[in-house]
């Protein structure tokens, strides 16, 4: 009976022991899913945290490359652009939208300087040259941009502020500054008339400075002139009581001068801006690396000689129409060089030897040339505007453009005879240095239309200059 009773209690653990297995197993795979359910949220919060760093990585990135796109100013084709027109160059792009074969967004780089991406060759910058060093080469790729200009020639490129001599443009060079333009703008000159302060009398030039003209063969004061800078621009004041006769011999009356038929009348104040003079390189030497400029426009209106009694110097009687000895020569290398140009611009002025012998005029066997000069500034000869190599025509009678010149409106207030035909309007009559053949009291001249043999009276105060000079380059 034991033994029944134990083969019974055997009998039951085990079918305890299966319903037990059963239930445990419910109960694991319960607990498993649970698990894995919970590493799955643990995963899908970890990617998403994941994502979002990567988003901030990518924003940050973008704020570097816009930090080194971005300059306070930056310079492209000669115009200034703002930063925010900048950043739009360096939005990040995908390489769907550049054309490429992945889909992967990425940073634009430019590892070779070459204002676009190496990836995706998208165009990244623009050229700056943030450093005004004058060089005006882009500080990013080296590339030239452009060459310094001084338009209100203080000596300083307006872009980069680097100190300059000069500018050039082919064969144009701009060179120093003179009084050129008249001021129209009625505030300005309201302005610069009062900062002059009081007129000018024969008895007080006040602040003026006389320019000591000549009537009737005498000093007079009657024309005068100041100089003002105001907003970072010179300008010339021209004052006048009486007008300057077109003869130093010449009484003055408006019938004896040219100012009224320019529109100068007596008693006004004139304001004319000083302006850089422009230039025509006539020759180069490129081994000493000098060039003989010369002046576009007639500058001034000055006398060849002023008509006084008969000069001797050792005994020997010197002519009117000298040229060591004239006016005209003083007045280019005092007056004009000192007006024009400063220290700096002076520095590369050269000393020309200045031929003055017969070859150089219109005649072989001229009696009244002179020895050469050395100077600074010169007028040219009568051979030298007849020179094809200068770009003049060889032809002294042909009507030359190259040799027709116009006047400044300075140069009208002081008197330039200026032609008022249609087909020749503004341009003057302008000075040569070789004396004229036939006649002591007369040199060459060029008239209006570029006709070359033309002779004036060395007295005429309405002929036109037009300097010419050598310079260092």
């Amino acid at each position: 009976m034991k033994k029944i009773l134990a083969l019974l209690l055997v009998v039951l653990l085990s079918f305890c022991t299966f319903a037990s297995c059963d239930e445990l197993d419910d109960f694991l795979e319960d607990e498993t899913k649970k698990d894995i359910e919970t590493e799955i949220e643990i995963k899908t919060e970890t990617e998403t945290e994941t994502a979002t760093e990567t988003e901030t990585a990518t924003e940050t990135e973008t704020e570097v490359l816009t930090e080194f796109v971005t300059a306070t100013e930056l310079v492209a084709d000669g115009e200034t652009v703002t930063d925010t027109e900048i950043v739009t160059d360096a939005e990040i792009v995908t390489d769907t939208e550049a054309g490429s074969n992945t889909d992967a967004p990425h940073l634009c780089e430019d590892l070779d300087k070459n204002h676009k991406c190496d990836g995706c060759t998208t165009e990244m910058a623009i050229h700056a040259d943030s450093e005004n060093d004058g060089n005006h080469k882009c500080d990013y790729c080296g590339k030239t941009m452009s060459d310094c200009k001084d338009s209100n020639s203080d000596v300083k490129c307006d872009e980069c502020g680097a100190v300059i001599r000069y500018t050039r443009d082919g064969n144009k060079i701009m060179f120093g500054s003179y009084p050129q333009t008249e001021v129209t703008d009625n505030s300005l000159t309201s302005t610069l008339t009062s900062m002059a302060g009081m007129l000018p009398t024969r008895e007080n030039s006040q602040s003026w400075t006389s320019y000591g003209y000549y009537i009737c063969g005498n000093v007079e004061d009657f024309m005068w002139y100041i100089d003002i800078t105001t907003g970072g621009e010179k300008y010339r004041g021209v004052y006048f009581t009486s007008n300057r006769p077109y003869n130093t011999t010449n009484l003055s009356v408006a019938d004896n001068s040219y100012q009224p038929d320019n529109n100068y009348s007596v008693s006004t104040v004139y304001w004319f801006k000083y302006e850089p003079i422009s230039w025509t390189i006539l020759g180069e030497n490129t081994i000493d690396e000098t060039a003989l400029i010369f002046c576009d426009m007639i500058i001034d209106s000055q006398e060849y000689y002023i008509k006084t009694s008969s000069r001797t110097i050792d005994g020997e009687i010197v002519r009117a129409n000298n040229y060591a000895e004239s006016t005209i020569r003083k007045w280019l290398n005092d007056t004009f060089y000192n007006t024009a140009f400063n220290e700096l611009q002076k520095q590369i002025i050269l000393t020309t030897t200045v031929d003055n012998s017969a070859a150089t005029t219109n005649s072989s066997t001229n009696q009244y040339v002179c020895e050469n000069t050395e100077d600074k500034i010169f007028l040219l000869s009568y051979q030298d505007v007849i020179n094809s190599n200068y770009g003049f025509s060889s032809d002294y009678s042909v009507y030359d453009a190259a040799r027709q010149k116009k006047t400044t409106d300075y140069a009208q207030a002081q008197g330039a005879w200026t032609s008022t035909n249609t087909d020749y309007y503004g341009n003057g009559y302008w000075w040569l240095r070789s004396p004229y053949y036939d006649y002591s009291e007369d040199a060459h001249g060029v008239l209006y239309f570029g006709y070359a043999h033309d002779n004036g009276n060395v007295y005429y105060t309405g002929g036109g200059v037009v300097p010419a000079l050598q310079i260092k380059l």
